[in-house]
């Protein structure tokens, strides 16, 4: 009796896992976008409400940057001087960059101009590589946003040869930590308020698998509430 009930056990957990695995599948895109197998934002819900302090902070769970339209290479002729001239450009497009609808174009919190002492860290999922950081984001002044530099979902690096380059992050699940302090100024654990970290996604394309995201502007087409 006992061997019977242990051997449906081990069959019922296999096939829950099978049935796990099979489901993530059947979502699964061609192109492995930041390792996400199943809709990005199901497991950490569309957007979070916090109260500090009597005010509240909305974490919006998605957001789809605007995608660059690139060339990958310029074609030359000779003129009838002899020189060099750019005669056309053969570009390569970007498919994604026709999604540049500036809805949602920067990751952007609810409620954030009430907290204008803040850091804000971006990092990978995967290994917690720090992406990018930002020193009071978001900022508010008399009645007006005053954005500064947002995350965009761009990444500076250097190049061998020293020079910056702005590349695109890929679609996928990224982590942020944001830290509010009741200073503009002074930002270390004595004006320190809170301290908050979470998931968002970064949309770019309708092939990436998302369920249940939301962003900070409605009617996102790229956002599958």
């Amino acid at each position: 009796m006992k061997k019977s009930w242990i051997f449906s056990s081990i069959i019922l957990f296999t096939t829950t896992v099978f049935f796990i695995i099979y489901s993530c599948k059947k979502t699964e895109t061609k192109v492995n976008f930041g390792g996400e197998t199943c809709d990005c934002c199901n497991s950490f819900g569309g957007k979070t409400i916090k109260i500090i302090n009597g005010d509240s902070l909305i974490i919006y769970s998605a957001f789809t940057p605007n995608n660059i339209a690139f060339c990958d290479s310029n074609t030359f002729s000779p003129n009838k001087y002899g020189d060099t001239i750019l005669v056309y450009r053969n570009c390569k497009p970007n498919n994604d960059s026709v999604y540049n609808d500036n809805l949602n174009n920067a990751y952007i919190f609810g409620g954030l101009e009430q907290f204008e002492g803040n850091d804000l860290r971006i990092k990978s999922l995967k290994d917690s590589t720090l992406i990018d950081m930002y020193f009071n984001y978001q900022i508010h002044y008399y009645g007006y946003y005053y954005y500064g530099r947002l995350f965009t979902g761009m990444r500076i690096d250097t190049t061998i040869y020293g020079h910056e380059r702005q590349r695109q992050l890929e679609s996928g699940k990224y982590q942020f930590i944001l830290q509010l302090y009741n200073s503009r100024n002074i930002h270390d654990k004595t004006t320190r308020i809170d301290s908050i970290s979470g998931y968002f996604c970064i949309i770019r394309n309708k092939d990436f698998v998302n369920k249940g995201c939301i962003g900070k502007d409605p009617y996102d087409p790229l956002i599958k509430e």
